[in-house]
């Protein structure tokens, strides 16, 4: 196989379908064991998160020179793609917790679930891409910044907020939510 059938197996086919699969698995078992679902979701989300952040930042901090090549080639590989798969959990927990939230009529949960997708949205697009540095700032100065670790650790717990609201919820929104049943 090779390594560009590679890259796009592992960096795009693979994210898609384990989304779908995902959003079909969190249909099932959602609404009927809803604290425990986004609190799975909330926990494996936090956990690709910080793998793929651990991984992209390590790489690019010069790391790679003392691993062997094809464990470095494998760790670019999969970094970004374990990124975009966090962020898809965190976007089903996301809806899955607004869809209780408004379905119970708990606005106060519902809004602060909302407000943090929101702005963890707009924090990822500096988080994960220079896109954003590039056009507040010059070029050299973008790819410095972008690799401080005060930056790093500031832009990927902002691009986080939405996971912490999902964990706060999962553990305190049920107690003062109940999913009611359809009326069928």
């Amino acid at each position: 196989m090779s390594q560009i059938m590679q890259n796009f197996l592992m960096g795009t086919v693979l994210p898609s379908i384990l989304f779908i699969l995902l959003i079909a698995l969190v249909a099932v078992l959602g609404v009927a064991r809803w604290p425990r679902t986004l609190l799975a979701l909330a926990l494996v989300a936090l956990a690709l998160r910080i793998l793929g952040i651990v991984i992209a930042h390590f790489l690019l901090g010069g790391m790679e020179r003392v691993l062997p090549t094809r464990v470095s080639e494998f760790l670019l590989l999969i970094g970004s793609p374990i990124i975009n798969l966090s962020i898809s959990v965190t976007t089903v927990g996301a809806f899955l917790a607004l869809v209780l939230s408004a379905r119970v009529r708990s606005w106060g949960w519902f809004s602060v679930i909302l407000l943090a997708v929101i702005v963890s949205a707009f924090a990822a697009n500096f988080a994960y891409s220079l896109y954003g540095l590039l056009v507040f700032v010059g070029t050299p100065q973008a790819y410095q910044t972008y690799l401080q670790p005060p930056y790093i650790i500031i832009t990927n717990v902002i691009a986080s907020l939405n996971i912490f609201a999902l964990l706060l919820y999962a553990l305190l929104g049920q107690r003062e939510t109940a999913v009611a049943s359809d009326a069928g």
